[in-house]
């Protein structure tokens, strides 16, 4: 079933009054104490699920900011309905930073089970976490092939964690900028990029190195929780991707000067630029806890 521009727009900009539904359930809120409720929860604004819709003259930028839970199902029930998807050219998924410390995981599974019709996405975001949040945003783990499978046409992806090998398999012709926060895991992202072969149009990458090293003093106990080798930076840059590529930008890499420089003699002509972006140390821990913090020294 297809639905018009027009019919998609009024079904998502519905869902609003849904998700206040779904809030004050979840909360439980009797009957009668509706108004104290919403007064109490319009304090914090930040922290009400919401939906915005935008129609571009043609086709929809949809953007979620809430809770993963709260919701979230019924969001991802209405975008997996038949004839959503298909017009929507921009989604972004984003939430505040809530709780002690922890995850923050988006659960696509419902969605991925729709299997709606994305090709007509060209910009996803997942929004990557702060340094100085408690919570690390992520993608409930496998998924994100899956997911990103049904956005064929995609130029633009921001995911809070490199994505698994699996991605490496998709066919993303028109995919130009990637960017990847950085979580305990690096799933050997520079690794696969390296040997991709389904990336033709990719010319920036941004990617975020384990934070592994910068939350304990000890060593990592698998390479799968330990930063990038300079290995596998080496071969990337050697690679036809980088050939094709204008820039990269790198996050947290655990590289020397003179690691750094060998790489951009490999590619003189890129956009190489480096970040730090390691997660926040409480002070109070700075040589008490087995958390890092010289880093955040750099003028003594």
């Amino acid at each position: 079933m297809s639905l018009s521009l027009e019919s998609a727009l009024a079904e998502l900009r519905g869902l609003q009054a849904m998700l206040n539904e779904a809030a004050a359930e979840a909360q439980e809120v009797e009957e009668g104490d509706e108004v104290e409720w919403q007064a109490q929860r319009l304090l914090e604004p930040d922290h009400c699920s919401r939906l915005s819709v935008a129609d571009l003259g043609g086709a929809l930028a949809v953007g979620y900011r809430g809770s993963e839970y709260e919701g979230w199902g019924e969001f991802l029930e209405l975008l997996g309905r038949p004839g959503i998807a298909p017009h929507i050219v921009q989604l972004c998924i984003s939430g505040p930073d809530e709780g002690a410390n922890g995850l923050k995981e988006w659960d696509f599974a419902p969605l991925i089970a729709a299997s709606p019709d994305f090709s007509g996405l060209r910009a996803f975001q997942v929004a990557i976490s702060d340094p100085g949040d408690h919570n690390q945003a992520c993608v409930t783990e496998d998924q994100l092939p899956a997911l990103i499978g049904s956005m064929s046409a995609l130029r633009t992806l921001e995911l809070p964690q490199a994505p698994e090998p699996g991605f490496f398999a998709l066919d993303l012709p028109a995919l130009r900028r990637i960017r990847t926060g950085g979580d305990w895991r690096t799933r050997g992202f520079i690794a696969h990029l390296a040997e991709a072969t389904r990336l033709p149009a990719l010319g920036f990458v941004d990617f975020t190195d384990s934070s592994a090293p910068f939350l304990s003093l000890r060593p990592a106990e698998a390479p799968e929780w330990d930063s990038t080798p300079f290995a596998d930076y080496e071969r990337l840059f050697r690679s036809s991707v980088m050939e094709r590529a204008w820039g990269i930008r790198l996050r947290n890499a655990r590289l020397s000067e003179a690691e750094y420089r060998a790489l951009a003699a490999i590619r003189p002509q890129c956009q190489f630029s480096v970040v730090l972006s390691a997660p926040h140390v409480y002070v109070s821990h700075w040589g008490k806890t087995d958390f890092p913090h010289r880093h955040l020294l750099p003028f003594g």
